[in-house]
């Protein structure tokens, strides 16, 4: 007959003697209040852009606004969820890693809804007095600082994990990241559309984002439901890994997580930007 072994004994961490000088389990109950409001502003827009009818040639407009909200309302939703998890952790390390995936999901969700709001703009006619310029330099604004701070984030999550003994190389690989997607970002904001195939007879005046950001507006959206889904069960499968497995972690895979928590939004807001409404 096979001997029950007795697990080892549990003693929790609450992250008040490490890894770090801040903790993450102590703030998570406000960050997921704050996203569980900001999911609910976004389920009070999809709401308002159901019910309101739209002026002629609007529809196509409204449509894509909406479709880039729905996956925000979710993920925001599962964000809330996640972080609302991390108050009843008693394992440190394991609440760092959660609160690692829940901010990605925050972060590139926060562009892709300025994103959507930018398509309302044209959809109920108010972009009289350079509405939709304004939109695109504040989602510029918002999607630059959304990689720092992922940036930031990622590097922080190294060192506090490694206790500070992160290697230099992955510190500079982790801002390497981040630049290179500063820099995809700027790209794809600034390079103006390519050229359209002829509009057919008698085609609405806008023909031309019908033909060139529909595609880019579904791969924006697909792009951030992936990411939220992918994140939430990640976050999942950490939960359920006993404690004594986070006793300590590789430090191979505190590099791989922290990349992958940097580059994975990264694309989320990239294609966003390529998402964006032209005038």
């Amino acid at each position: 007959m096979r001997q029950l072994i007795a697990p080892p004994p549990f003693h929790p961490d609450v992250c008040d003697s490490g890894p770090g000088d801040w903790s993450p389990i102590a703030s998570a109950g406000a960050m997921s209040s704050f996203c569980g409001i900001f999911a609910g502003f976004v389920f009070a827009g999809i709401i308002v852009v159901i019910g309101e009818k739209n002026p002629s040639g609007g529809d196509g407009h409204a449509s894509r606004g909406l479709r880039l909200l729905l996956p925000c309302f979710f993920g925001l939703a599962a964000a809330s969820y996640l972080y609302a998890l991390a108050t009843g952790e008693l394992v440190c390390l394991r609440a760092t890693t959660e609160q690692l995936f829940s901010g990605a999901i925050l972060a590139a969700d926060a562009v892709v809804v300025i994103v959507a709001l930018a398509w309302l703009l044209p959809a109920y006619e108010r972009n009289k007095h350079g509405e939709v310029p304004f939109f695109r330099g504040l989602v510029q604004f918002a999607a630059q600082f959304s990689i720092l701070m992922l940036t930031v984030s990622s590097v922080a999550f190294n060192n506090s994990v490694l206790r500070r003994q992160a290697s230099a190389w992955a510190d500079a690989a982790m801002w390497v990241s981040g630049a290179a997607l500063m820099v995809a970002v700027f790209l794809h904001w600034w390079k103006p559309l390519p050229d359209n195939a002829p509009p057919p007879p008698m085609a609405p005046d806008y023909w031309r984002d019908e033909a060139l950001l529909n595609d880019r507006v579904s791969v924006s959206a697909w792009t951030a439901l992936a990411l939220s889904g992918l994140l939430a069960v990640a976050s999942g499968i950490a939960v359920g890994i006993p404690h004594e497995n986070w006793t300590a972690m590789s430090p191979w895979l505190v590099y791989t997580l922290g990349e992958a928590a940097l580059l994975v939004p990264g694309v989320v807001v990239v294609t966003a930007m390529r998402a964006l409404p032209t005038a």
